[in-house]
């Protein structure tokens, strides 16, 4: 039992001698180089980011990478490491843009600690700085092509709305002159709509003014670019479709309704629904919709030029019946845009284009009242009343649509502002982040004693992570401001999702805090 004791105790202190002579071993990997450096500026884009640790490391998959300041992805590939295991490397896309960048990465270094950390550099700027726009010298230009946008839908209510009604309701209407009058109108007004936007697509996407609407470079850009493609076919079909106008035989009506979704496939590609997910299906859903639209009001123009003031009121069972289906696709259409265009639901009275939506839904309802008033009866004393009211109405709805046209849809532009309050002990932290649209932000923090007033901070400090986006942590550097307020220089949550702002607190060389507190971007 003794030489048992002894032998147990003999092991105990050979064990313990190992351990306190063995030399010490680092606790986490440190990055001790990259390159570029933290914080550099270079000139030109680099082929890759290099991270080097003091030790070994074991990449995470995917948790290595380089975004830039609006959240798009500049590496290429996965991560490679070296074949001491201590260097990282990440492949940038060739020509990466003069920007703003952050590199982030986990890795688990020897003794199984996953780390994490970022470093920033600017490509052709300082790092960590928002680039600087050059002056807007297309802004009237881009007034300009949006109005045409909206014109383009006045000519295709004259033009072809009109037209089709005629043509399958009220043949007679095409032998009067206003009625021709109206729809050549119509025809020259989405050809002269058309050419505003094709002239105007140059300029606007080289940044130029008016005068450069008819140079070399500006009309090369259109040319090249799919909207001057589209706009170009656009142009062949405004010529088809006036061919085909000037042909009353019965035959040739498929021919203008044919040109007429033609031209309505181009409107849309050239607006919201040409851009973003889902477009295969909100193409033709907007098209719809416009054709609708386009076929509602240019019944309502014939009905109010020519068929009641002529007396004639044939086929109001069949025009009501047309107006009835045009409704319903409206209606089923509008839903799937809005909820394609307004996300989340907030979005539709906190942003422009929402309540703008919200102006043009409650346009369209009253009309929809008025037109049930008037087609309940079929009364033509009734319709006398009731169809200039829809007209002004449905004037209205285009306006309406055109300011749709020219802003941002809803989904592209939502982050409130975000107020947030997290522990320090027995303190806490008052946090305020200014948008939580996803790009560049600005947040503050106030350090609060148990009262509830602010009280002085020696140092704030804090990271951006978030496990949605697959980003470990991107730091955040804060300054002091009046009032104990902490203010950060410049902060960045480049993708959407659950994000997480990870603050240190110090009061004093021996007094530092941890929190965090988790916000969603959009």
């Amino acid at each position: 039992m003794r030489s048992c004791a002894a032998l147990l105790t003999a092991a105990i202190s050979a064990l313990a001698i190992l351990v306190l002579t063995a030399a010490p071993a680092n606790a986490h990997a440190v990055l001790v180089a990259s390159s570029p450096e933290d914080g550099a500026r270079v000139d030109s884009s680099p082929a890759a980011v290099t991270l080097t640790f003091d030790e070994s490391v074991r990449l995470v998959p995917g948790a290595a990478q380089v975004i830039s300041m609006t959240g798009d992805r500049a590496d290429s590939g996965s991560a490679q490491l070296s074949t001491d295991g201590t260097t990282v490397v990440i492949p940038l896309k060739p020509h990466v843009p003069q920007g703003s960048y952050a590199a982030t990465w986990r890795v688990v270094s020897a003794d199984t600690h996953v780390v994490s950390g970022s470093i920033s550099f600017g490509i052709g700027q300082d790092a960590g700085a928002p680039a600087v726009a050059p002056a807007d010298r297309s802004g009237s230009l881009t007034r300009t092509a949006d109005i045409a946008g909206g014109v383009v839908d006045v000519g295709l209510v004259l033009c072809a709305g009109l037209a089709l009604v005629c043509r399958i309701l009220w043949p007679w209407a095409l032998g009067l002159v206003r009625i021709r009058m109206l729809i050549g109108c119509g025809w020259v007004i989405i050809g002269l709509a058309t050419v505003t936007q094709f002239l105007m697509q140059g300029p606007e996407a080289l940044n130029l003014g008016w005068s450069a609407a008819f140079s070399t470079d500006a009309l090369n850009e259109t040319l090249s670019s799919r909207t001057g493609v589209v706009l170009l076919v656009r142009v062949v079909l405004i010529a088809m479709l006036g061919i085909a106008l000037r042909r009353p035989q019965r035959g040739w009506t498929g021919v203008v309704a044919a040109c007429t979704a033609g031209v309505t496939v181009t409107v849309v590609i050239c607006g919201h629904a040409g851009a973003g997910e889902q477009m295969w299906l909100a193409t033709p859903v907007t098209a719809a919709h416009v054709v609708a639209m386009t076929v509602w009001l240019g019944g309502l123009v014939a009905l109010l030029v020519a068929v009641l003031p002529s007396g004639r009121t044939d086929n109001l069972r069949r025009w009501s019946s047309t107006a009835f289906a045009c409704i319903s696709v409206l209606i089923l259409s509008g839903e799937y845009q809005a909820w394609r265009q307004v996300q989340p639901v907030e979005a539709l009275w906190s942003t422009g284009y929402g309540i703008t939506l919200t102006v043009k839904l409650s346009l369209v309802t009253v009309m929809l009242a008025v037109a049930y008033i008037g087609q309940r009866r079929l009364d033509p004393k009734v319709l006398r009343r009731t169809v200039p009211a829809e007209m002004v109405l449905g004037l209205a709805v285009l306006v309406a649509t055109t300011a749709l046209i020219s802003q941002a849809p809803a989904r592209t532009t939502f982050g409130p502002p975000v107020s947030l309050t997290a522990p320090l002990d027995s303190r806490s932290a008052r946090i305020h982040i200014d948008t939580t649209r996803r790009g560049p932000t600005s947040i503050s923090v106030t350090a609060l004693n148990p009262q509830g007033r602010p009280t002085a901070a020696e140092a704030v400090s804090g990271t951006l992570s978030s496990d949605d986006a697959g980003v470990a942590a991107l730091k955040v550097k804060f300054e002091p401001t009046a009032g104990g307020e902490w203010r950060s220089t410049y902060a960045v949550v480049p993708l959407p999702g659950s994000w997480t702002l990870n603050l240190t607190v110090e009061f004093s060389t021996s007094d530092a805090v941890v929190t965090s507190a988790a916000f969603r971007v959009w």
